[in-house]
């Protein structure tokens, strides 16, 4: 054994040295030839781009400066002067890495004038830039940019002029308490305000934006830029001083005119519609229509197209329901949206009617569909999965979509005579909109694209310790989008069967180990036939890339309650209220009884996304969650409880491992906890775009945190307690390496844990070392 791990360690130096001397080979490599010893010699300099630099700038950093100009130096790694590794793969072979970076006086005046308009851009009126080339040695330059700033320039006041007399007062009022520009309750009369805010041309780009936007929701509906004049007058005396002035022409009120949907079949070229023609209240106002066009081979109720229009032909215009009502198309999930336009054939809008008409142009997706998944995983080892997956789009003609599915997976863990494996067979069916309890919500503006869905799956699974010979659920979740952004679900019931089972060998083990008869009566508990059911909502707020997460923010928080219904059975069917016990007869004949908790539970996960200029991600994530057994319950179900480490979370632990506290796994098995605390903090660098097809990105990262027991627990290992919990906190850092093509990001890191917590043995460098992988980033 020391001699395999001398070995190993021996290996991976000599393999940093060979990493080392090719790096430094490439860093000392011949330049680039920048021209013919008998060429004539000129005044334009040649060469090398070494040294970007900025001078005088105060008020905006180099960072965000080097994003506005093109005069770049060959990338560094880490900014490490001369470090152009990629530079020199390019000189081994074209193909690879990057092209070196040579001056160009005409991009550097180009630049200069950039610089120029992006301070002016962002009220710096008076800005003046200067270049200057320096020769650092024979063809390595250095180009400065010389920045005289001077003072910003102040908007003093925002006025506006045209703006019609809405029907609701309320738009004027909202328009105003939301504008950036101006500050609330500050208003010199009814049309002007008071604003003291540097000039921005992005800020009055977005006014602009604001006033044409409530002018298409009210009716206005060929307002365009060109109907905003924006006029920016300098006050004489302070020239600094700016006021501004918005002159908007609407022009005249518009209605929805009649509404024409075409929906075909696949792939069809034969155009035979069925046509149903809609008029009247509550569809239309008169005279108007709604045409809807179905081919039979659709196989879709007209019904089901009308109601995802959420405009009424003949009301005043409004652009946000119209494209609410594309919108509404799209997510139905069962068709695709070919074309929708104002006008007729498909074209630009004619405004010289009053009353615009609406075509949508609709597109069944196949209706049976098959889908083989293969997929790689690490969670407790390295693991493969397969799915095959039947789906029925639109079985009934109104979107609704039936899905039946196996997965299996297997994992190997090295030395392991019993590797976790599982098999898992579910059928779905969902449709867009709510059911009972909440039908009467499927037409509130505030609920957008409803869905309800029942899912019924049967599972087996084979785990370390123990098997789950039994595992049934039943669930309802109600699904609805509030905005772009926010999105919530309500289960309204979950139901779960669990009936485990404890290997002979890990029950043997926790006999010879175990000398507290309460303690292996505890461990023992939660690995009974269970059964327990919840209700859960959950809120999310999702305003950044699901892939990329190079930008915006992630917030999720869910509360639930699990258990209640178990005891209403119990008390109803079983037990005389006055002698609960917190069980029930099995229902599987097999004379163990079941047992169910009761329970509240929530947490909070937030994330957060800078971008550090074009190629560099800092993120940062924090989590809290809590739950608290009630009633005759002392503990939570083991598959509600907070567990940590792996490859999504504290990253220095293998997946599950971490905690409670400081307790030792391989002494005391404890099963997850009641308390999560746990951040995040990764800093992502892409160092190469589009090596063989894809981006490479570096990545640092330091995970802390940990799970613990909570007060009602009967173990005392692990116990959460504001004295001590600072000191239990685990701490794992490391770096990693993503592959990041446009719709999947392939991960792996190389972790380490800082602390050690004495949950696993052993304190030498690689004992305490972690390797994960995984698909997209951590988080």
């Amino acid at each position: 054994m020391i001699t395999a791990r001398f070995s190993h360690i021996f290996a991976c130096k000599a393999f940093t040295a060979g990493l080392l001397f090719v790096y430094l080979l490439l860093l000392t490599g011949a330049a680039p030839a920048s021209g013919s010893d008998n060429q004539e010699s000129s005044d334009e300099p040649e060469g090398l781009i070494r040294s970007v630099r900025f001078s005088g700038n105060d008020a905006i950093s180099n960072g965000v400066l080097q994003t506005v100009v093109r005069t770049r130096t060959n990338r560094e790694i880490f900014s490490i002067p001369g470090a152009t590794l990629w530079l020199g793969l390019n000189r081994i072979s074209s193909r690879l890495g990057e092209a070196p970076r040579m001056i160009n006086t005409a991009t550097i005046a180009q630049d200069v004038e950039r610089l120029r308009i992006f301070y002016n851009n962002n009220g710096y009126l008076e800005a003046t830039i200067e270049s200057e080339v320096r020769e650092l040695r024979r063809n390595r330059w250095q180009v400065i940019f010389r920045i005289d700033e001077g003072e910003p320039s102040v908007m003093q006041t925002v006025s506006f002029s045209g703006l019609p007399a809405f029907e609701d007062p309320r738009v004027m009022e909202r328009f105003l308490a939301r504008s950036q520009l101006i500050r609330e309750n500050e208003a010199v009369n009814d049309t002007t305000f008071v604003s003291n805010r540097i000039y921005s041309v992005d800020l009055i780009s977005n006014e602009r934006n604001r006033i044409l936007t409530i002018l298409h929701n009210n009716g206005y509906a060929s307002a365009s830029r060109d109907s905003i004049v924006v006029q920016v007058k300098r006050d004489r005396e302070n020239p600094q001083q700016l006021d501004l002035a918005f002159r908007v022409q609407p022009g005249k009120v518009y209605y929805f005119g009649d509404v024409r949907i075409n929906l075909s079949a696949p792939q069809s070229t034969e155009g035979n519609f069925e046509s149903d023609t809609l008029s009247g209240p509550p569809v239309t106002l008169e005279p108007w229509q709604m045409i809807i066009n179905v081919e039979p081979d659709a196989r879709t109720r007209s019904r089901l197209l009308e109601q995802r229009v959420l405009f009424t032909p003949g009301e005043r215009f409004n652009n946000q329901l119209y494209l609410s009502t594309v919108n509404q198309f799209q997510t139905l999930g069962m068709l695709s949206l070919r074309q929708f336009s104002l006008s007729e054939g498909g074209g630009l809008p004619d405004f010289s009617d009053e009353n615009v008409p609406v075509f949508f142009d609709l597109e069944t997706l196949p209706r049976h569909q098959i889908r083989a998944d293969f997929f790689g995983m690490q969670r407790i080892g390295l693991g493969l999965g397969a799915g095959l997956q039947y789906s029925n789009n639109n079985i009934f003609g109104s979107a609704e979509r039936f899905e039946l599915g196996l997965n299996t997976s297997y994992e190997f863990i090295e030395g392991n005579q019993e590797n976790p494996r599982s098999i898992e067979t579910f059928v779905n069916y969902s449709f867009p909109r709510f059911a009972f309890p909440f039908a009467g919500f499927n037409n509130d503006p505030r609920f957008l694209n409803p869905r309800t869905r029942f899912q019924l799956s049967y599972g087996q699974i084979r785990q370390i310790n123990f098997t789950v010979d039994d595992n049934v659920r039943f669930s309802t979740r109600f699904q609805a989008n509030h905005d772009q952004t926010t999105t919530s679900f309500f289960d309204l019931i979950e139901l779960e069967w669990f009936d485990a089972n404890i290997t002979p060998a890990f029950r043997e083990v926790l006999e010879e180990t175990t000398t507290d008869p309460l303690f292996l009566q505890l461990i023992l508990e939660d690995y009974r036939p269970q059964i327990n059911s919840l209700t859960r909502y959950t809120f999310r707020n999702a305003a950044t890339h699901p892939i990329r997460r190079d930008r915006g923010f992630f917030l999720e928080t869910s509360f639930e309650l699990g258990g209640n219904l178990p005891r209403l059975i119990e008390e109803t069917l079983f037990t005389r209220p006055d002698s609960l016990r917190g069980t029930f007869p099995s229902l599987s004949g097999s004379g163990r009884d079941l047992s169910y908790s009761q329970f509240v539970k929530g947490s909070l996960d937030f994330r957060r996304y800078y971008s550090l200029g074009n190629n560099s991600v800092f993120a940062w994530r924090g989590f809290v969650g809590l739950a608290y057994p009630y009633g005759l319950s002392r503990t939570i179900p083991l598959n509600r409880r907070f567990f940590a480490g792996g490859s999504n979370d504290i990253r220095g632990w293998n997946p599950l491992t971490l905690g409670p506290g400081t307790n030792d796994r391989t002494v005391n098995p404890i099963n997850g906890g009641d308390i999560k605390l746990a951040g995040f903090l990764e800093f992502r660098n892409t160092f190469s775009r589009n090596f063989l097809n894809t981006n490479w990105i570096f990545a640092a990262f330091t995970d802390f945190g940990n799970v613990w027991t909570g007060p009602r627990n009967e173990l005392d290992e692990g116990k959460f307690s504001m004295n001590s919990f600072w000191r239990e906190i685990a701490v794992g850092s490391g770096i990693g390496l993503r592959l990041d093509w446009e719709f999947v990001v392939f991960r792996i890191d190389f972790a380490y844990r800082v602390t050690d917590l004495g949950n696993e043995p052993g304190t030498s460098v690689l004992d305490r070392r972690n390797i994960h992988f995984g698909i997209g980033h951590s988080f």
